[in-house]
C-alpha cells in the first residue's frame, strides 16, 4: 500500500513539475483584415524580460506557442516589419493552461522596430520580406564560443562538420561583415575565427549578386548571404583569438586571429601551424579571394585537387600550387601560414578590399601498395613503396572593388595572383609478379621535381537595371587569365628485368616541361520585358585561348645532358570560341518555361614542332536548352560540345616513371553530351521543415578513356582514345526537420539518401569493353 501511495505521489509531482501551458490567437492586418505570415510571438518572464521561446504565425496569421510556465507572470510581444508592436501581460495556471487571444489587429507603421523595442525585448527572429534576422542575444552560447557555434543554434540553420552552411536548406555562398568582404568571403574565415560575444544581429537574405550575375530572377538558383553586424561597441576596438594544443607522437595546433574595425576600416591579421595535415585556408577562401570564383574563363582550365580521409586530414592544389593539408602523396603534412584582411568602405558607393595569403608544407610519407591486374586466368600484381619529401611554398594575392554609381548600377572588378614553388623528391621500390611467369621485373625509382607555378587573373563584372521599364537589364563581363607551369623532373633508375630476358637497364633522364596560357573573355547579356508574362533575353560570349606547351627531355652520356629529340616537342594551340543565344521567358503565376537556342562556333589550331602542317578542328553546332520552374521545382535541359583536354592530343612519351608511360592521341575526337537536371528545394519557416532534392541523367558520346596497354615486362603504356557512348543517372534528396521543444532543447532530425549508376567503357590492350557502377 505504501508503495502505492509513493508511486502516486510521484506521479502527481511529476505532473506538477512538468504541467505547461499554450498561447494561441491569430494576427490580421487591422486596415486589410488579411493574415500576417510569419510574424514573430515572443514570451518573456514579465520580471526580467528573459525569453521563454517564441514561435511564427502561419498562412492563415494563427500561431501556438507551446511550453509556457505556469503560475509565472508573462508578456506576449508581437513584431512584424512594417506594423506596429502589440504587448499583451497574461498568467497561466494549472486550471487554465491554454489561453486564446482570438484576432489580434496589427496597423501599419513606418516606424523601424529597432526604435520601437528595447534591447531586451528585441524578438529571436525577425522575417522583413527577403530577410530573415536573428537578435544574437537571444541564443545562449559559451564565453569562448564562436560564430559557427552560435549558427548552430539558429533554427533553419545547418552547419556540417565541414564547416559548411546551409540556410533552409540552401547554401550559404559569403559571410559579410556589416556589410563588408572578410577575407574573401570565405563563410569558414569569419565562423571559424570571430567570437560570437561580438555579434548583435545574423542577417540572412538571398545572394542577389548571383542573381544579376545569372541575368535572371529565380531565386531557386542562387543561394544565401550572411551578414554579421557587430555590437556598438566592438566597432572601434581590438579583438581576436589564440589557440594552441599538443598531442602524442609530436602532434601540435597553434593559431592566432587579430581584429580591428574603425568605423570605414576593417583590419584582419591570422596565423597558423599544424601538422595535423589540415590546410590553414579553405578551397572556397582562395577560390573567392580576388574573384577567382566568379571567374568562369578560368575555372575551364583551372587544375584543382581536394583530398579528405577518415581521419579527419584534408588537402587543397589549385593549378599545382599547394594551400596546405595533406597532399596526394598522403604521409604527415605540417602546415604553416599567415594572411591579411583590409577592407575599406569610404561610403555607401564604394568598397575596396585586398588580401594575401603565405602557406608553407612540408611533407614526410612512406607508404606501401599494390595493384593487380586480372585477365582471363592470369594474374599481374606490381607492388611499391614509396618514400617522398616534399616542401611546398605558396603565395596568394587578391584586390578588389565594388561600385554602387546609383540604385540600378552596380560594378564589381577584382585581381588574383598566386605563386608556388614546389620541391618533391621520391623514391619507389617496384617489384612486379605474374601468376604464371613469376618475377617480371623489380627495381629502384628516384624522381626529383621542381615545379614552379604562376598564375594572374582579373575580372570585371557590370549590372545595370532599368529605371523605366521593369525587367530590362544587362551585364556585361569581362574575364583574364594568365597562367604558367615550369615543371623539371630528374629521374634515375635500375630496373631489373627476369622476363622474357634477364636484362639489367639504367635510366637517366632530365625532362624540362613549359606551359604558358593566355585566356581571355568578354560576354553579356540582355532581357527585354515583351508583355506581362513575356520576356525576351540575348547573350553573347567570345573567348579566345592561347597555349604553348614545350617538353625537352635529355639523357645523360658520361654525366653530360644530352637532347633526345624523340621525346621532344612543342606544341601550340590557338582557341576561337563564339556564341550567341536568344530565348524567351513566359511567366504565368508559379510557372517559367524559358526555351533557348544557342548557336556556338569554335576554331582550334593544333600545331606540334613534329608536323608539317597544323591540326586545325572547326565546329559549328546549334545547341537548344530548355528551363522550366513550377514553384521551387527547377528542370533544365542541355547540350554541350566538350572538346579533349590538350595534354591528350600530344604525341609524345612521357616516361618520367617508366613503368607507367603516358603517351597523346592528336586524333580525339570532341565528346557530346545531353543532359537533363531536376532540382527542389522546400521550407516551411513555420514547421522549420527542409525537403530538397536534385538528379540528373546524362550521356555522353566520343567520350576520352584511357587505353592501357599491358606490356610482357610488366610496363604500361597509356593512350587516349574515343570511347563510345556513356550514360550516368544520379540523385539525392532528403528532409530536415527541426523540433524546438524550448528555447534550451531543440532536436534535429535528417533523413536523405544519394544514388548514383553510371555505364562507361574501359579498354585494356585495345579491348573494349563496358562497366557499370552502382553507388548507394
Amino acid at each position: 500500500m505504501k508503495k502505492m501511495c509513493s508511486a502516486a505521489a510521484a506521479l502527481l509531482l511529476c505532473q506538477v513539475l512538468f504541467a505547461q501551458g499554450t498561447l494561441t490567437g491569430q494576427l490580421l492586418d487591422a486596415d486589410t483584415k488579411k493574415p500576417l505570415y510569419l510574424s514573430t510571438v515572443t514570451v518573456y518572464r514579465a520580471a526580467d524580460t528573459s525569453i521563454v521561446t517564441y514561435r511564427l504565425s502561419d498562412k492563415e496569421g494563427a500561431f501556438k506557442v507551446p511550453g509556457l510556465p505556469l503560475n509565472t507572470p508573462l508578456r506576449a510581444l508581437v513584431s512584424f516589419s512594417g506594423y506596429e508592436v502589440v504587448r499583451k501581460d497574461f498568467s497561466l495556471s494549472a486550471d487554465s493552461t491554454t489561453l486564446h487571444l482570438d484576432s489580434l489587429w496589427l496597423r501599419p507603421n513606418s516606424t523601424s522596430l529597432d526604435e520601437v523595442l528595447v534591447i531586451a525585448e528585441r524578438p529571436p527572429m525577425t522575417v522583413r520580406r527577403d530577410t530573415i534576422e536573428f537578435n544574437a542575444a537571444a541564443f545562449k552560447t559559451l564565453p569562448n564560443a564562436l560564430v559557427e557555434d552560435l549558427l548552430k543554434k539558429l533554427p533553419g540553420v545547418q552547419v556540417d562538420k565541414d564547416g559548411n552552411i546551409n540556410v533552409n536548406g540552401k547554401r550559404v555562398n559569403r559571410i559579410m561583415v556589416d556589410g563588408k568582404t572578410f577575407f574573401g568571403d570565405d563563410p569558414k574565415m569569419a565562423t571559424r575565427n570571430l567570437p560570437s560575444n561580438v555579434i548583435d544581429k545574423i542577417q540572412v537574405t538571398d545572394d542577389k549578386e548571383e542573381m544579376l550575375r545569372n541575368g535572371d530572377d529565380n531565386v531557386n538558383n542562387v543561394g544565401k548571404v550572411i551578414n554579421l553586424t557587430f555590437k556598438k561597441g566592438v566597432k572601434k576596438g581590438l579583438f581576436g583569438k589564440a589557440f594552441a594544443g599538443g598531442g602524442t607522437n609530436g602532434r601540435f595546433e597553434g593559431g592566432a586571429i587579430a581584429n580591428t574595425f574603425r568605423d570605414t576600416l576593417q583590419v584582419s591579421v591570422l596565423g597558423y601551424s599544424n601538422n595535423l595535415n589540415r590546410p590553414g585556408f579553405s578551397f572556397s577562401e582562395l577560390m573567392q579571394t580576388g574573384g577567382m570564383q566568379r571567374n568562369s574563363d578560368v575555372n575551364s582550365n583551372r587544375n584543382i585537387s581536394i583530398w579528405n580521409n577518415s581521419g579527419g586530414g584534408s588537402g587543397i592544389k589549385i593549378n599545382d600550387i599547394h594551400f596546405g593539408g595533406i597532399t596526394e602523396y598522403g604521409g604527415v603534412s605540417t602546415s604553416s601560414g599567415i594572411g591579411v584582411n583590409i577592407n575599406h568602405s569610404p561610403n555607401a558607393k564604394k568598397s575596396i578590399f585586398g588580401q594575401y595569403f603565405y602557406g608553407n608544407v612540408k611533407v614526410d610519407a612512406d607508404r606501401d601498395g599494390y595493384t593487380q591486374y586480372n585477365n582471363s586466368d592470369t594474374l599481374l600484381r606490381r607492388s611499391e613503396n614509396e618514400r617522398a619529401d616534399v616542401t611546398i611554398h605558396a603565395h596568394n594575392v587578391g584586390l578588389g572593388m565594388k561600385l554602387k554609381p546609383d540604385s540600378v548600377t552596380s560594378l564589381v572588378t577584382g585581381m588574383n595572383f598566386m605563386m608556388g614553388r614546389t620541391f618533391d623528391d621520391r623514391a619507389n621500390l617496384v617489384n612486379n609478379m605474374h601468376s604464371v611467369f613469376g618475377n617480371l621485373s623489380n627495381g629502384t625509382v628516384a624522381i626529383d621535381r621542381n615545379n614552379l607555378s604562376q598564375n594572374y587573373s582579373h575580372y570585371i563584372n557590370l549590372n545595370h537595371l532599368s529605371k523605366t521599364k521593369k525587367g530590362r537589364r544587362y551585364n556585361l563581363n569581362h574575364n583574364f587569365s594568365w597562367r604558367l607551369r615550369d615543371n623539371e623532373s630528374l629521374t634515375n633508375s635500375l630496373i631489373n628485368y627476369k622476363y622474357p630476358n634477364t636484362i639489367d637497364s639504367t635510366f637517366n633522364q632530365l625532362r624540362n616541361e613549359r606551359i604558358p596560357t593566355l585566356n581571355a573573355s568578354i560576354s553579356g547579356n540582355y532581357s527585354e520585358p515583351l508583355a506581362k508574362r513575356l520576356s525576351a533575353r540575348v547573350d553573347a560570349r567570345y573567348e579566345y585561348e592561347h597555349l604553348e606547351n614545350e617538353i625537352n627531355t635529355y639523357d645523360f652520356d658520361n654525366g653530360k645532358p644530352v637532347n633526345n629529340n624523340g621525346l621532344s616537342n612543342r606544341f601550340n594551340r590557338t582557341s576561337n570560341t563564339a556564341s550567341g543565344s536568344a530565348g524567351l521567358e513566359y511567366k504565368y503565376k508559379k510557372l517559367t518555361v524559358t526555351p533557348r537556342l544557342r548557336y556556338q562556333w569554335q576554331h582550334f589550331e593544333n600545331k606540334l614542332a613534329s608536323m608539317n602542317e597544323a591540326v586545325v578542328q572547326e565546329l559549328n553546332t546549334f545547341l537548344p536548352e530548355l528551363g522550366i520552374v513550377i514553384g521551387k521545382l527547377n528542370v533544365n535541359y542541355a547540350k554541350r560540345v566538350i572538346l579533349p583536354n590538350y595534354r591528350y592530343l600530344i604525341p609524345v612519351f612521357d616516361n618520367t616513371n617508366p613503368y607507367i608511360v603516358n603517351n597523346g592521341n592528336p586524333n580525339l575526337l570532341p565528346a557530346i553530351s545531353h543532359s537533363l537536371e531536376v532540382n527542389m528545394h522546400a521550407n516551411d519557416p513555420k514547421l522549420n521543415l527542409n525537403v530538397w532534392g536534385w538528379a540528373r541523367a546524362a550521356t555522353t558520346r566520343n567520350d576520352v578513356i584511357q587505353n592501357i596497354i599491358q606490356q610482357s615486362n610488366g610496363m604500361q603504356i597509356i593512350e587516349p582514345i574515343n570511347a563510345q557512348s556513356g550514360k550516368s543517372i544520379s540523385g539525392n534528396a532528403g528532409v530536415n526537420k527541426e523540433n524546438k521543444f524550448t528555447q534550451k532543447f531543440t532536436m534535429n532530425s535528417n533523413i536523405g539518401f544519394y544514388y548514383e549508376y553510371r555505364e562507361n567503357y574501359f579498354s585494356y590492350n585495345s579491348s573494349l569493353s563496358k562497366q557499370f557502377s552502382n553507388n548507394l
